[in-house]
């Protein structure tokens, strides 16, 4: 799913913002730390290439990375500590069925 998402990033802004990517020359990549807890997802230029934006033209090195995201696990008490540090209250953690994703729900205390 992140690999059709990224790539339609630049589909997207080769509509809106008059540019020429060729996605065939794109590759998704992605990595996670565990350590950090970090994914990071990444498109690859798999040439060297010239891309147009509005008239500007911004050159790819063959493998130079596009960073596309960075998503980060937390264990709970990272989140409740977070939301209290930024003056919040934790409503609800809704997690996935394995755990593994959660969208934090808060509201200003």
């Amino acid at each position: 799913i992140t690999s059709a998402f990224n790539i339609n990033l630049l589909n997207r802004i080769n509509r809106e913002l008059e540019a020429d990517f060729d996605t065939q020359y794109f590759q998704h990549y992605q990595s996670y730390d565990p350590i950090s807890g970090a994914c990071r997802s990444f498109l690859v230029s798999l040439t060297n290439q010239h891309v147009h934006i509005k008239g500007d033209s911004i050159f790819f090195k063959e493998n130079e990375l596009i960073d596309m995201e960075i998503s980060q696990k937390y264990a709970p008490e990272e989140i409740q500590r977070m939301a209290s540090l930024a003056g919040f209250q934790l409503i609800a953690n809704i997690e996935d069925s394995k755990g593994w994703f959660v969208d934090s729900v808060w509201r200003v205390s």
